[in-house]
């Protein structure tokens, strides 16, 4: 119906996904509203990776689940996973540090934690810079734990995703291109 719409959404997503660095642009995208919306698509996404199944199963068809984020992190999480029927108790907060970010270990003992209650963990939103204090967080480290786990990192960029075209501030988001969705 719009062509030229189209062909501007393919465009231009693919140039964004070169500049996170993920190789030759390859992945897809959307347009989307607004950052809230987009944390939900990318837990929707992962769930859908891990559990095909679900969609047309429903979620009686998956376990019971265990998303990750900071402590400081957008309040869209935790709604995206009510919105999803995954449940905000599903959602655990991650300690973060005095300058508001997410303490890797903390994370790394939570899945660990989560997985022994019975839970499986499916998803980690990392952030590229918090609301309240402009944090981003270890974006490699935490990659290293979602790929130790085998789970879907996602780096909520709506705040400080900008970046990615800074020359001078560029490295506050090193390992982006190790993200599954941002």
């Amino acid at each position: 119906v719009a062509p030229v719409f189209v062909l501007l959404e393919y465009v231009t997503l693919k140039k964004m996904r070169e500049i996170i660095g993920w190789e030759d642009g390859r992945g897809d995208g959307i347009f989307s509203p607004g950052g809230a919306i987009s944390n939900m698509y990318a837990m929707l996404l992962a769930r859908y990776k891990m559990f095909p199944e679900v969609k047309e199963k429903g979620m009686c068809s998956v376990p019971k689940l265990a998303a990750f984020t900071s402590e400081h992190s957008h309040f869209s999480i935790k709604k995206g996973a009510a919105a999803l029927g995954i449940g905000t108790e599903s959602v655990i907060c991650i300690k973060a540090d005095e300058r508001g970010k997410m303490i890797p270990s903390d994370l790394e003992r939570r899945i660990v934690e989560a997985k022994q209650k019975g839970y499986v963990p499916f998803f980690v939103s990392a952030t590229a810079g918090t609301t309240v204090y402009g944090a981003f967080d270890p974006l490699i480290a935490v990659s290293d734990i979602c790929k130790k786990y085998n789970i879907w990192m996602h780096v909520d960029g709506a705040w400080g995703g900008s970046l990615l075209m800074s020359r001078k501030h560029r490295w506050k988001l090193n390992g982006i291109e190790r993200a599954n969705s941002m």
